[in-house]
């Protein structure tokens, strides 16, 4: 019953998916330490169950017929297909650095003698020493080696967090409102009560944060999504002084603030401030993109000895060397000015662009990261707009798509320019402007 309960379940949520060959009866036995007739017994069961088919010569496999339950489409339907994918954290292969990464990986490769890298709780200590000497001369980050833990990427980062700050009591966790909806997922997933907290120019609202009775919260202090603003210095200090008052923690995701685009480098890491109270979380995709992906966060040691003991995911032991080796040869930086000054030139299009194409609306944000808010006063019902724009090629996120709760909120669009060319975006605009055209004219008749 145990063997026929686990297979069924990862039928039903879409780990095993339509066709997939399972393992011999004989050899699931003796993986699990049990006599061949159980197993035999309980691939009959599921078989009559339909979840199952045996065949002569081809073993037994999941049916193909069944509905894919549980199964989450990681693109929206004809998104595959779509000329432009504008939508928020969009990746693009077009600027991984694939010879200097290759030179690495190479160099690594002929350098590991015997008995070769080993995997450590928290990631290969070359690495993390690398990374806290790299975060602390770029972002202003306040760090040892022993305090960084290396991941597989943002997403599970931020569900391991949440899963510590949860042990250490705290079960209410604040986002940020209008904010990432996939944040709001991880930290419900992790068993975390979720409050939205208003921003507004400046920010979050610390006054509404201390009002919510959370004890953690989850910020992009650079460049927030969807709005773009900078959290201010007066509510980078009100923030900390509330992490410190309620014996609090701040989750500080610093998804933008290597990819500053304006004069001068830009707001420093929140963390090295409060060192103690403050969780820095950072990746590799915005400068990478989906080639490698490495997550890591900067935390106090009680944290860290905390992370030690779950499944972090980080990639393998030679990735990691090659991303150190990557970030001591001076790589990284060269690769980061470049992907610097590619975004600054997209950023720039994507503003001409709107300014021919949609008059009357406004382009918001600081100039940092990958993406810039659009917004308009009224008349055109966003969403409704970006199924439209899906139907002519172009994938967006309407601004109410990050909005948590029934606020009344002012039309627009979140334009990601990561994953398009410069040369490409006055196109994907133009498209925009036919499918709010074709809105407009859809809501007057």
């Amino acid at each position: 019953m145990q063997i026929q309960s686990a297979i069924r379940g990862r039928v039903q949520d879409g780990t095993l998916h339509p066709g997939v060959r399972l393992p011999s009866s004989r050899d699931l036995a003796e993986d699990l330490g049990v006599s061949r007739s159980v197993v035999v017994q309980a691939y009959a069961q599921l078989s009559a169950e339909g979840y199952l088919r045996s065949m002569q010569g081809s073993g037994t496999r999941v049916a193909t017929h069944l509905p894919q339950l549980g199964r989450v489409a990681a693109v929206p339907a004809g998104g595959a297909e779509a000329r432009f994918d504008l939508r928020v954290d969009a990746t693009s292969t077009v600027l991984f650095p694939s010879r200097e990464w290759l030179q690495a990986y190479e160099h690594v490769g002929r350098s590991i003698g015997e008995p070769g890298p080993r995997r450590h709780p928290l990631g290969v200590p070359e690495l993390r020493a690398e990374l806290a000497a790299y975060l602390g001369r770029s972002r202003g980050v306040l760090a040892a080696a022993e305090q960084v833990a290396l991941t597989v990427d943002f997403d599970h980062t931020i569900g391991v967090v949440c899963h510590v700050v949860r042990g250490l009591g705290g079960d209410h966790i604040a986002v940020e409102n209008p904010g990432a909806p996939w944040q709001a997922r991880l930290a419900e997933h992790a068993g975390l009560t979720v409050t939205g907290v208003p921003v507004d120019h400046q920010g979050i609202s610390v006054d509404a944060l201390r009002r919510s009775g959370a004890r953690a919260v989850l910020v992009t202090p650079v460049s927030q999504v969807p709005t773009g603003v900078t959290l201010s210095p007066g509510r980078r200090e009100a923030l900390l002084r509330w992490a410190a008052d309620v014996n609090g923690w701040v989750i500080e995701y610093d998804r933008d603030g290597h990819l500053w685009l304006g004069a001068g480098s830009g707001p420093l890491a929140l963390q090295r401030h409060r060192p103690d109270r403050v969780i820095y979380v950072g990746a590799t995709g915005a400068l990478l993109g989906s080639c490698i992906r490495l997550g890591w966060a900067v935390a106090p040691d009680l944290v860290t000895e905390r992370l030690g003991r779950m499944q972090l995911g980080a990639p393998d032991p030679l990735t990691q060397l090659t991303f150190a080796h990557f970030i001591s040869s001076g790589v990284l930086d060269q690769h980061v000015r470049h992907v610097r000054s590619v975004f600054r030139g997209r950023r720039s299009a994507l503003r001409d662009a709107v300014a021919r194409y949609l008059p009357g609306a406004r382009m918001t944000g600081v100039p940092a990261g990958t993406h810039a808010y659009i917004h308009w006063s009224s008349g055109v019902d966003d969403v409704r707009l970006t199924a439209v724009a899906r139907e002519r090629s172009v994938l967006v996120h309407a601004g109410r798509h990050f909005q948590l709760d029934r606020r009344p909120f002012a039309p627009g669009v979140v334009v990601d320019y990561g994953a398009v060319r410069s040369g490409q975006l006055p196109e994907a605009v133009g498209v925009l402007a036919a499918a709010m055209r074709q809105v407009a004219r859809l809501l007057a008749s």
